[in-house]
């Protein structure tokens, strides 16, 4: 068996995918397969960002204390790790399309609850905006397995699996860019006394990407019907009770889980202080159409970074491991080169220079890799549900990102910037002793052997 032609392994291995899921041929998704992940990735980016903007204009209008930022940032990631991990699983019990236009529908929503029930007392209007960002912090959380899963399997060609999966997660990046744009739009359409509208306006529109993707994703939905969940829970417990007797298993869990961990520990604490990152560039506190535009010439360098990941995975003109690793030592030269700049004191427009080139890092390599990787890595009756486990162990890296850099920022940037290139480095070796380098060949050589379902 080991003598198959690597195209030949190819198409035994998705004939063996759908034999043990019991999906005839004419049932695997194709229609509008990669369209509504796309735009799925695209809504969890927009509503992810939008908040940031939002509260600064709603602070105008609306008295806004401390918590409100803060358990803002909680909140989310606690729906989002929730999300994960049980929509994840969803997705392998009542299929892929079903799950994520559950998900989708979720965090639609949770947008519209935002921007619809948040009336009264300052603290009321506050509360309310925290607690639907728990909601739309739950579906967001699912996309993320579900969409990187549905791209991955979205055609027959399980060559380039990689290649797709990485092309649905490019639109995180317009999707990132995207609240700011609309932001001018609104500050420029709309009266500057009409503000309370444009908040809301903000929040609400979220819900648009999320609608558009249940459209795309109907049919495929629809197809989905059919499956038994009850079979297809005791296969992926019976998968789950094998596979963790192996140390491969761990190994693999580790090298996919454990970078998207350390990745969003330095992504997440940087947006967060990507605000006090660019007073620190300029000395002084903006407008919101100079927040807003310097927001998005900052956060615009993450487009080309991305489609550039894309496009060397989608080429195979490196592994996915190799743009891992050099995507994090990247990243740790940039936090190292701004932290010297900014020690030195250089132009405020040079050092802003530094902030987007740092952006562009923090986007390349393992902003797609630590996305792609669990769909190529794992397989069968568990591929949905450890894809959820891999982003939920990322989201817990965010939450420690978010209240650890902040505290670290007391004593000074430069301790911020050195933990951060810390944690880079870590992510780089971590990568090289537990991911393998092309892990859609290691599947089709495991599944000619017969040796279970991780890959």
């Amino acid at each position: 068996t080991f003598h198959r032609q690597p195209a030949e392994r190819q198409t035994y291995f998705c004939e063996g995918l759908r034999a043990r899921a019991g999906v005839e041929n004419s049932q695997m998704p194709a229609t509008n397969g990669i369209i509504g992940p796309s735009l799925a990735n695209f809504c969890v980016q927009y509503n992810f960002q939008v908040i940031a903007i939002a509260l600064e204009v709603a602070a105008r209008v609306t008295h806004q204390q401390s918590w409100v930022a803060t358990q803002n940032m909680s909140v989310i990631f606690v729906g989002c790790i929730l999300g994960q991990f049980t929509m994840g699983y969803a997705g392998d019990l009542i299929g892929r399309s079903r799950a994520l236009s559950l998900t989708l529908c979720i965090a639609a929503a949770g947008a519209i609850g935002s921007a619809a029930a948040s009336w009264g007392t300052p603290a009321a209007i506050y509360g309310t905006i925290v607690a639907f960002r728990l909601v739309i912090g739950y579906g967001l959380g699912g996309v993320y397995p579900l969409s990187a899963t549905k791209a991955a399997e979205s055609d027959d060609d399980d060559a380039n699996s990689i290649g797709r999966t990485a092309w649905a997660f490019f639109w995180q990046g317009p999707g990132m860019c995207a609240p700011y744009v609309v932001a001018i739009i609104l500050r420029a359409c709309l009266a500057s006394d009409a503000q309370a509208l444009q908040w809301r306006l903000l929040l609400g529109l979220g819900a648009a990407p999320a609608l558009l993707a249940m459209a795309f994703l109907r049919e495929d939905a629809q197809e989905d019907h059919g499956r038994d969940a009850a079979a297809a829970a005791a296969a992926a417990k019976a998968q789950i009770q094998r596979d963790a007797k192996t140390k491969i298993f761990w190994r693999r869990f580790a090298g996919c889980g454990g970078s998207w961990f350390l990745y969003d520990v330095a992504l997440y604490g940087t947006t967060l202080l990507g605000p006090t990152i660019v007073e620190d560039c300029f000395r002084g506190k903006n407008s919101i159409q100079d927040t807003s535009w310097q927001q998005l010439v900052g956060l615009s360098f993450n487009v080309p970074a991305m489609l550039l990941s894309v496009e060397l995975l989608n080429r195979q003109r490196i592994t996915a491991k190799k743009l891992q690793i050099a995507g994090f030592l990247l990243m740790a030269f940039a936090y190292a080169l701004y932290g010297v700049l900014d020690a030195v004191q250089v132009n405020a427009w040079v050092l802003f220079a530094a902030y987007c080139f740092l952006n562009f890092t923090l986007s390349f390599g393992p902003n797609v890799t630590t996305f792609v990787l669990p769909a190529a890595t794992f397989s069968g009756d568990t591929k949905s549900t450890m894809n959820g486990l891999c982003a939920a162990l990322g989201k817990l890296g965010a939450v420690v990102g978010t209240q650890v850099l902040p505290v670290l920022l007391d004593l000074g940037l430069s301790y911020v910037l050195g933990a951060c290139l810390v944690t880079c480095v870590a992510g780089a070796l971590l990568t090289q002793v537990c991911v393998e380098a092309k892990a859609y060949e290691t599947v089709l050589l495991e599944a000619d052997a017969g040796e279970g379902g991780v890959a």
